[in-house]
């Protein structure tokens, strides 16, 4: 019994210095790293912007699930060489804070007109949305229609993809693991820190420490539980929108390589792996149909992180729908 107690008492200890070492990084991390951009209250909590360049029409860009404007601090400079360019946070992300609102697309895509109003950035766009946002951007374009120019769509899904790709189911206990710093523990062992390292090399050296300290956070695996929560209930809300792209140019990208070379895949049997072939293979060609305008460019050596990948594709798809805007 003595042994049983001492056990215990050993864990609870444990668990308190833990969550003490995380509760510590995580504020010494706030102070380190304070926001690149601008703050926008957009009525009681603030979205974080990264605003670069001059000229219109001003280039929008929301990312994937999980990913942050960290993610795209090698493509936006360049797109800011020849018009201006807006990254954020979403709700809960990067420097953002969090929302009250669902994770839906519909919020979203409220949240971040209302963000774009507030800080004085006026249209026309042109929507870039990566993974997830690239659902955002298809509901924004639906939404507010008469303000956007124009879509680019890396590596997106369709209104269709919570129904036809297979869902990871992230454990339920993953956020006990976050609150207790176990992901800025896991960097103590050489075999996941290379692998760390090698997806975030082409960076900064600041930039990679901003990126670890951020996805670090209970906050971010917070939001990434709430967004997936509402992957279903933002497939729908896009499947019962109008589509207003008509001839607006839109450019799909999409990757490559298949998904048998993506890590997350290994969760799965080969058939699920075929049968997700040939669905994202479907929902790029649904994709296209969107705009009588449209174009695919594929993205040969890259897997589901184009923007990392072969950033210079997203930035020429960007300068071709300027070009074309400009021909009109």
């Amino acid at each position: 019994m003595n042994i049983i107690i001492l056990t215990l008492i050993s864990y609870g200890i444990a668990i308190i210095i833990l969550a003490i070492y995380q509760w510590i990084a995580a504020k010494r991390d706030q102070c380190k790293y304070p926001p690149i951009g601008k703050l926008i209250d957009i009525g009681g909590y603030k979205l974080h912007m990264i605003d670069q360049g001059y000229g219109s029409p001003i280039v929008i860009i929301d990312a994937a699930c999980g990913n942050t404007t960290l993610d795209w601090s090698i493509v936006q400079p360049e797109i800011a060489k020849f018009t201006r360019v807006i990254t954020y946070d979403r709700a809960g992300y990067g420097w953002s804070d969090q929302s009250p609102l669902e994770r839906t697309s519909e919020n979203i895509v409220k949240e971040l007109h209302a963000m774009l109003q507030i800080a004085g950035i006026s249209s026309p766009y042109i929507l870039v949305g990566h993974s997830l946002g690239g659902l955002n951007m298809q509901l924004f374009a639906n939404t507010y229609h008469t303000e956007v120019a124009g879509v680019v769509l890396v590596a997106s899904g369709d209104e269709e993809q919570f129904e036809k790709m297979p869902q990871v189911k992230l454990p339920k206990y993953i956020m006990a693991l976050y609150y207790l710093g176990f992901p800025r523990l896991s960097q103590y062992f050489p075999s996941i820190k290379a692998r760390y390292n090698k997806s975030v090399e082409k960076y900064s050296l600041e930039i990679q420490k901003q990126h670890f300290a951020q996805k670090s956070s209970p906050k971010f695996m917070k939001t990434v539980l709430r967004e997936d929560a509402c992957n279903k209930q933002s497939c729908l809300q896009l499947k019962n929108a109008p589509n207003y792209l008509g001839e607006k140019p839109l450019i799909v990208i999409s990757a490559g390589k298949p998904f048998t070379q993506n890590e997350s895949v290994k969760l799965f049997s080969q058939a699920q792996i075929d049968q997700s072939n040939k669905n994202w293979s479907e929902m790029q060609s649904n994709l296209i149909a969107k705009s009588s305008q449209s174009e695919e460019i594929i993205a040969e050596n890259s897997g589901h992180m184009i923007n990392y990948d072969q950033p210079g594709i997203v930035v020429d798809a960007v300068r071709k729908i300027i070009d074309q805007l400009c021909k009109k």
